[in-house]
């Protein structure tokens, strides 16, 4: 019962919020659109600064020689599609 009742106020605040003329609605869009956009920003700022390890930021000359050049993965990538390709025909 409760559910039903939370369901048909919120049917009806989306027909109250239809029957507000243009420039109302758009202000409420913009007001939403803007607070759930900071809500996600915020959560993903959240998590990616706890997935940052301080070491990512010193990397040692060896490791940047060691690591592929794009291209060159791109490249492995593009291989590795056309031998699988291959394979199956």
């Amino acid at each position: 019962m409760v559910y039903y009742t939370q369901t048909v106020d919120f049917i009806n605040s989306i027909q109250n919020i239809q029957q507000k003329p243009r420039h109302v609605r758009q202000r409420i869009l913009f007001i939403s659109v803007g607070v759930s956009m900071a809500i996600v920003v915020i959560s993903w700022l959240m998590v990616t600064s706890r997935r940052i390890d301080a070491d990512m930021f010193h990397a040692s000359k060896t490791q940047m020689e060691a690591s592929a050049s794009p291209f060159d993965m791109l490249r492995n990538i593009f291989t590795d599609i056309t031998e699988s390709v291959r394979a199956q025909f």
